[in-house]
């Protein structure tokens, strides 16, 4: 696998697709359209730069995602908003159907990093891992 070396819209987007094959191989799903909730969780011993903080205060605050369904292209847009940074590590989970929709939650660092420092490269698809429910 080794480190990453770039990170763009179009592999984060990739990456993210991988993970949701992931979890609906697992889980034996079929859908035609998925949708996804950003949670951004703050990890109270990581100091946050101020690109973070730009992030967390303005794109990622609760007035801005609160729980909104977003599609594939805005969640990729909103989360490599700084590329090439993205947040460190995202946690994808199943959340439910609706109708011929698969919700997704992304649990997602506040942290913005290079590609270089990126967790989960051992799943072949970071900053994502994919995460069954039991684990929470």
């Amino acid at each position: 696998m080794g480190e990453i070396k770039q990170m763009n819209k179009d592999i984060f987007r990739e990456n993210l697709l991988k993970t949701i094959e992931e979890i609906s191989r697992k889980k034996g799903l079929t859908f035609t359209d998925c949708k996804f909730v950003i949670e951004p969780v703050k990890e109270n011993d990581k100091p946050l730069n101020g690109a973070d903080d730009m992030m967390r205060l303005n794109i990622l605050s609760e007035g801005n995602m609160g729980n909104k369904q977003l599609a594939l292209e805005n969640t990729v847009k909103i989360l490599c908003g700084l590329q090439p940074l993205v947040p460190i590590w995202i946690d994808v989970t199943f959340v439910e159907m609706n109708e011929d929709t698969a919700i997704y939650k992304l649990r997602c660092s506040l942290r913005f990093s290079k590609p270089t420092l990126l967790r989960n490269a051992e799943t072949g698809h970071p900053p994502f891992k994919a995460v069954s429910e039991e684990t929470f």
